[in-house]
Formats: structure tokens, sequence, C-alpha cells
């Protein structure tokens, strides 16, 4: 069962929410939960290439290891991140 305190405290994020890195800037990140891990997320702007979003995880995930990277995702309205070729997306919560 989930307690008011955690429903208050989810908070969907959208592209606008990340922050951007073009090129070699420092990184500024944002903390997120995804699928019940927590990351530091931003996207990098490759300038001459496309837009890619990152994903560095505090601990291994047991899917993607360190990261998660991709230049295929769009955000919907719910907070979710779809990314890839075959519908797959995951919920990002900022924290």
């Amino acid at each position: 069962m989930v307690n008011k305190k955690d429903k208050q405290n989810k908070i969907r994020i959208s592209e606008e929410m990340v922050p951007k890195v073009v090129g070699d800037e420092e990184v500024k990140s944002i903390k997120v939960k995804v699928e019940g891990h927590m990351a530091s997320c931003f996207l990098h702007d490759r300038i001459f290439n496309s837009m890619k979003i990152v994903l560095l995880f505090d601990q291994l995930h047991p899917r993607w290891g360190e990261c998660f990277t991709t230049k295929y995702f769009q955000f919907d309205n719910f907070g979710n991140l779809h990314w890839g070729h075959n519908g797959e997306f995951f919920a990002l919560e900022r924290l």
C-alpha cells in the first residue's frame, strides 16, 4: 500500500525539466527514480548529432548496468519516457 506522503513526493517529469548539456559543458543533472532505481538524468546535445537522454544510475541497474542512453526518446504527457523502436517506456519521477 502506498502512503500519502510517498504519493505526494512523486513528480513525473517532462523533457523541459531535464537539464541540457551542450557539447563538452560541465554535466548538470536532476535526480530521478526509474523502475525503483535512483539515477542522475540529463540531455546531451551533441551539437552536430541528435540529442540523447542519459541516465547514470547510483547503483547498477539489473538491465542497463551503470547507465542508459538513447537518442530515440520522447516524453508523453504523463511523465513516461518512451524509447527505442519497440514501444518500450518507463516512468521518470523527480526526487
